[in-house]
């Protein structure tokens, strides 16, 4: 007869109950795996992080709480919350002591995303804690503990928790236990109800009202956890709606100017664009105020910051901006300033480069400068850059443009560049 691939009951119940006994060994295992942790939340590395978690064993004793509670076993439930108090004080005051010593300690992506815990974690952590309990019944070594743990990101919280002590910060310490403490509720619940399904021997003589209060408790813990996670994520749903409209906003209504930045603030319900050339109007910017609401972005207030000055902005910043724009273009297929057709891509680069050298060699001279396509009378692409100067510029500044505009196209005999007015 073909030996079973799984344990059985009592032998799941013993494999959790020996997996949570205080051992050196694991805590330094602890300690190792949220130093790394925390040097790759420091460092905004999510394949360090990763492997932190990887090596980490603080699944156990969640396990251990949802085992002890299903089965009314009052001592394994108290070893196990012992366990987890005990290993996640050790994790808080290590990630503090790294932060403590590292030079760096600015608050990176990676550390912010771990304090604004969302209903999607709640159930990343409900699918996790079955997966973890059906991993935990396998008789052979397998990936789906260690998987669980990444998924549920148990590590990294405590990582920010250690952070927010550090820096006296009570946002990051509590936003980020909040995500510890919904990432092992859940595991725990799900953990519990497994367990129940499974009808693992209870360690008490209980009867059904005993047994049915237990599970009115667990749905209501996990109602009380998960509504906060609920309005965060209504919350974070919103900003991203804003965020991805006033991308839409800015690429259709800004493609006649380099945008430097722009940054959507929702507390104070303004989007802040900051751009290369003459400063805009206000009726200009009255009008684009007009145009948000096709946007859904009504709210919201249209702030304008204006690099008009070149000292203000080095070509190193104004060229990487340029280059991150570039390539973002061509992953679109073509500029939006573009008429009807997308040019050919070598022609687009040309195109491309002509306007960054000019709004580089001419940022408060220019206003804008428009990138188009055409078709010659034999059938070939050809290209035409508008470049509209400022209305304030003397005429030694327009030969200046005209010459450089010369000088670009030399060579290139399918790109025109008209100055307009």
């Amino acid at each position: 007869m073909k030996e079973s691939s799984v344990l059985t009951n009592q032998e799941l119940y013993d494999k959790i109950y020996d997996g949570i006994y205080p051992k050196k060994e694991n805590i330094m295992i602890l300690v190792c795996a949220i130093v790394i942790a925390s040097i790759g939340l420091n460092m905004n590395s999510q394949p360090v992080v990763i492997g932190a978690m990887l090596i980490s064993p603080i699944m156990a004793p969640v396990q251990g709480l949802g085992m002890g509670l299903a089965t009314f076993d009052a001592r394994l439930t108290a070893k196990a919350l012992k366990l987890l108090l005990l290993e996640a004080g050790f994790a808080i005051v290590a990630a503090a002591i790294y932060f403590l010593l590292s030079p760096i300690t600015y608050a990176s992506s990676e550390i912010v995303s771990r304090t604004q815990p969302t209903i999607w974690d709640a159930i990343i952590a409900i699918f996790g804690g079955v997966a973890g309990m059906i991993g935990a019944r396998q008789k052979e070594p397998n990936n789906i503990v260690p998987g669980v743990a990444i998924a549920t990101t148990l590590m990294p919280p405590l990582c920010v928790m250690g952070y927010g002590l550090y820096e006296r910060d009570a946002s990051f310490f509590f936003g980020a236990g909040y995500l510890f403490l919904v990432n092992v509720s859940f595991i725990m619940i799900t953990a519990f109800i497994v367990v129940q399904v499974l009808q693992v021997a209870k360690r008490k003589v209980v009867n059904k009202e005993e047994e049915k209060k237990r599970k009115y408790l667990m749905v209501g813990l996990a109602l009380l956890i998960m509504i906060p996670s609920i309005y965060s994520a209504g919350s974070l749903v919103r900003r991203q709606v804003a965020q991805q409209n006033a991308q839409s906003f800015v690429s259709q209504e800004f493609s006649q100017f380099y945008v430097l930045n722009q940054e959507i603030d929702n507390d104070n319900q303004e989007l802040v664009v900051d751009t290369i050339g003459t400063e805009l109007s206000e009726e200009q910017v009255s009008q684009l105020q007009t145009k948000m609401a096709n946007y859904n972005l009504d709210d919201y207030q249209l702030v304008v910051k204006q690099v008009a000055d070149s000292d203000s902005l080095s070509l190193q910043d104004i060229d990487r901006y340029l280059e991150e724009k570039a390539q973002e273009t061509r992953g679109m297929s073509g500029t939006r300033a573009l008429s009807s057709t997308v040019t050919t891509e070598p022609l687009q680069r040309q195109m491309e480069a002509i306007k960054k050298a000019l709004f580089s060699e001419f940022p408060n001279r220019i206003t804008s400068i428009t990138l188009r396509n055409s078709e010659t009378r034999s059938g070939d692409e050809a290209g035409i850059v508008d470049v509209t100067p400022s209305a304030r510029i003397s005429e030694e500044d327009r030969e200046a443009i005209l010459e450089k505009a010369a000088e670009l196209t030399k060579g290139a005999s399918d790109i025109t560049i008209n100055l307009t007015d």
